[in-house]
């Protein structure tokens, strides 16, 4: 998610000292009880076996500035106006890697692998390619978890996890991208590292600093 996330993220005008200035703050993520907990002990399915996997859509009308809008609320008040501005623009960037990465509208694996990566990003101070991306994307779509949470959840509450997934995941891979090219003061980094671990355990529910990324996928070290 290197290079394609910074790229479509500067063209739709984000800069990233704006994204450095609005992520000191944490993250706290709502809707983890629809959030379909990855289980880390299985491997990457084949390219042939993703392909009978069918793709979890949020389907429902999209409600873009209300989840940006709620994702804004854990920001002090003063920020909330232009914090949910780069929220939405965060979508627009994941709808533009979505179709770049060749999924299915609005999947909910591509969302849920956006928000690991992006916090994983953070939370472990490196790159994540489009390759390991993909590989994080497949491993969540073909898990039996992805494939019933449309059996527990209505369309609306998966939409709001699609969305808010989405949207936290590029905010916190632009974040790290914009501190790599223009560092922050320590304090500063310190907080965002904090808030990606503490999005990680809420749908991990286990210890995110063993998490690995590579290109076979997710697991736990």
């Amino acid at each position: 998610m290197k290079c394609s996330v910074l790229f479509v993220a500067l063209s739709v005008g984000l800069t990233p000292l704006a994204y450095g200035q609005c992520c000191g703050y944490g993250m706290s993520y709502d809707n983890v009880v629809v959030w379909p907990q990855p289980d880390l002990r299985l491997p990457v399915p084949s390219a042939k076996d993703a392909r009978k996997t069918p793709p979890v859509q949020a389907k429902a009308k999209p409600a873009v500035r209300e989840n940006a809008r709620k994702l804004a609320m854990h920001f002090p008040q003063a920020q909330r106006a232009e914090v949910e501005k780069y929220y939405v623009q965060s979508m627009d960037t994941y709808l533009q890697l979505e179709k770049k990465m060749g999924w299915a509208p609005r999947d909910m694996a591509g969302g849920l692998a956006a928000f690991l990566v992006g916090n994983y990003m953070v939370l472990k101070g490196r790159d994540v390619s489009d390759e390991e991306y993909a590989a994080v994307a497949s491993q969540l779509r073909a898990q039996q978890a992805m494939q019933k949470v449309t059996q527990n959840s209505n369309h609306e509450k998966l939409r709001d996890v699609f969305e808010q997934s989405a949207m936290v995941g590029v905010f916190m891979a632009v974040a790290y991208l914009a501190h790599q090219k223009q560092p922050q003061e320590s304090a500063f980094y310190d907080n965002l590292r904090n808030a990606a671990r503490e999005n990680l355990q809420l749908v991990l529910k286990s210890d995110p600093d063993k998490l690995n990324i590579d290109k076979s996928g997710m697991r736990l070290q």
